[in-house]
């Protein structure tokens, strides 16, 4: 009896510690393996919009070389004579966005704030302006997940320069001092000197306005949803050529644009991932109780106490892109912040 319970703790202690260990992979994926499917997206974004601009974006080219050639073709554009730019499709390359003050470099934003598309980097707000041009343009980001574009966004102080280039040339917003009547709660909590917060359903901070403006916003604080920060910039130079601003279809009837408070914007997960993320999961469950059970058989079979591990490094690499998989479907299902 003693001998069935010591093994059934046992047991329980080795799936304890598994289960343990899997969680903590999980969340470094979060924190980490993100960032290195926003790194991918981005560079597939530098390829795309140097195509779009007419730069040179051979294969054989790095995208650190690519990005330069990019950044002189914009920069050399006039945006007093730029023509107003095409609407862009969701999801679709808009520009580059620098806030040198936090260290946020020729960053590719798209359009669009569904958690698909802040995946590949910042999300221009549809229905909002674009950047560069009249009104106020809005564009949301990641602080802890996907390469965190705007993790330190709150360090940003009144005159901080954000830098917003397009296809009608480079753009630079001035950051102003946040409004006196948001500044409610804590200060360093609820708002800064160049920063504030508002409740998810307040879709002020990107409703249209009669100065020309940029609108970051973000989760906060973060590892929370809890609230939105918002950093406002206004816009050192004159305006360009407007374009017709795009809306979601299911903002298009409403006559407003996707706001901080939508089901489709910033964290809301997909429920169709959650069949494949156990599928998944369950492949490696089962990969991993298979090398477990012939690892034991092993151990009671034969004195050659490297065969149970020769077992484990042979299943490593199949069972490390199983739950990799299986980590990317969870995180799909899952909120980000």
């Amino acid at each position: 009896m003693v001998a069935v319970l010591n093994r059934l703790l046992g047991a329980l202690g080795r799936t304890l510690i598994t289960v343990g260990t899997i969680v903590l992979l999980f969340a470094g994926y979060q924190l980490w393996g993100t960032g290195v499917d926003e790194a991918n997206h981005q560079e597939q974004l530098t390829r795309d919009l140097a195509t779009s601009l007419g730069v040179d974006a051979a294969p054989s080219m790095s995208a650190t070389a690519v990005d330069a050639a990019i950044q002189r073709k914009l920069e050399a554009i006039d945006p007093a004579t730029a023509p107003p730019m095409l609407p862009p499709r969701e999801a679709d390359v808009v520009g580059t966005i620098s806030i040198p003050r936090i260290g946020l470099l020729d960053k590719k934003f798209v359009e669009g704030v569904s958690k698909a598309d802040l995946r590949a980097g910042p999300g221009h707000y549809q229905g909002t302006s674009f950047p560069g041009q009249a009104g106020n343009s809005a564009i949301a980001g990641h602080r802890t997940t996907y390469g965190a574009p705007f993790n330190r966004i709150d360090e940003l102080s009144p005159g901080d320069q954000i830098i917003v280039s397009t296809r009608q040339g480079r753009f630079v917003y001035e950051v102003v001092a946040s409004p006196e009547n948001t500044r409610t709660g804590e200060a360093g909590d609820r708002w800064g000197d160049a920063w504030y917060t508002v409740t998810p359903d307040n879709v002020a901070p990107i409703q249209a306005t009669p100065d020309n403006r940029l609108t970051l916003t973000a989760c906060h604080p973060k590892y929370s949803a809890k609230l939105r920060i918002v950093v406002t910039a206004k816009l050192v130079a004159e305006p360009a050529a407007t374009t017709p601003t795009t809306a979601a279809p299911e903002q298009e009837a409403k006559g407003t644009p996707n706001t901080v408070a939508s089901d489709e914007d910033l964290i809301a997960g997909d429920p169709d991932e959650l069949e494949p993320a156990l599928a998944w999961g369950g492949a490696f469950a089962g990969l991993f109780l298979v090398a477990a059970t012939v690892a034991g058989v092993l151990r009671r079979k034969t004195t050659k106490a490297f065969l149970p591990w020769l077992v484990y490094l042979v299943v490593a690499a199949p069972c490390a892109w199983l739950l990799w998989t299986c980590f990317v479907h969870v995180d799909r299902y899952l909120p980000s912040y």
